[in-house]
């Protein structure tokens, strides 16, 4: 399968992550990438505590031989803790205690010294227009940046965000996503700036997904492409009663790589902050906005990139 992404300057990548099955999957995809340099990832709670986040992203860099990469610790309470008291929830049930679904020898190597926010700033405000900031989990660590380095985000080359139910059901509650709803004040935040950016959200995430008999067929041939594929079917085989897999994390990096897997729709959203059934809640509030919105996914190119970068056959 041959991908058609050719770009004539490499795309240079921070992550900012909670892994997590399909984080982990995203993470391998950026590495396998070619002309993409992933410059560091950070890490903050969410679908699992930040000291485990950390250590999955530790472990995974290992395992796939990319120990140099550095890794920044991020928050481990979200913005809410500020005024209520608030905590990450992790999504045990579908990540497991854990966060993965395949057990990874533990890292050699510890997070680097600098916080994610330190890390963040360091890197995008000495390389103005050069970083692509990737965001797969709550927006606690682009938040605390903001109000430390106004306006940073807009020195970036890109910001994509997975997150957020934008006229379609959440998966927390019937209106709230979990990145988002694991932090809705980090992501009013953000989504207010005005920043240009593009969000991944659940209604685009719904139009990749792969089924139980489909992935059990799946092979690879490259290291990274077997690491990647035996956390997919590990997570299949860890409850008989998983029929699909959504690629949430991985479209978001599938769109920072090639924008054109997705058409965009320009809009202003609004995040509900206030404790209840809207809280995490992702609504327009106008059009056009800042925010590119993902909405029609070529889902044949999708997977034609997923496939060519890990080494997949069978799809």
């Amino acid at each position: 399968m041959t991908m058609r992404v050719n770009r004539e300057t490499p795309l240079r990548l921070i992550l900012d992550t909670d892994p997590g099955v399909d984080d982990a999957v995203a993470i391998l995809m950026a590495l396998s990438a070619p002309q993409t340099e992933v410059i560091g990832l950070t890490t903050v709670g969410g679908n699992v505590p930040r000291a485990r986040a950390t250590r999955n992203t530790l472990a995974l860099l290992q395992a796939a031989g990319r120990s140099g990469i550095p890794v920044s610790r991020g928050a481990a309470r979200p913005r809410p803790f500020d005024k209520l008291k608030g905590r990450f929830r992790p999504s045990v049930a579908f990540h497991g205690p854990g966060g993965l679904s395949v057990r990874l020898p533990e890292p050699t190597t510890g997070a680097a010294p600098q916080t994610a926010v330190e890390f963040l700033a360091e890197w995008v405000e000495s390389n103005p227009g050069q970083l692509t900031i990737v965001a797969l989990g709550p927006l606690t660590n682009l938040s605390r940046l903001e109000e430390r380095r106004p306006g940073i985000l807009n020195r970036s080359a890109s910001v994509v965000i997975m997150g957020g139910a934008v006229e379609t059901r959440g998966n927390v509650t019937p209106k709230a996503e979990f990145n988002f709803h694991s932090d809705p004040l980090a992501a009013a935040h953000v989504l207010g700036l005005g920043t240009p950016l593009t969000l991944v959200d659940l209604a685009a995430c719904r139009q990749v997904s792969i089924g139980r008999e489909q992935a059990a067929a799946l092979s690879a041939d490259a290291p990274l492409g077997r690491l990647a594929l035996r956390i997919l079917q590990g997570w299949f085989a860890r409850d008989e009663a998983r029929q699909r897999f959504e690629f949430y994390d991985p479209l978001a990096v599938a769109l920072a790589l090639d924008p054109a897997v997705a058409t965009v729709r320009r809009v202003a959203l609004k995040v509900g902050t206030e404790p209840g059934e809207a809280w995490g809640e992702t609504t327009i509030a106008g059009e056009p906005g800042p925010v590119g919105l993902a909405a029609k996914v070529d889902e044949s190119r999708f997977f034609e990139l997923l496939c060519g970068l890990l080494g997949w056959r069978g799809i």
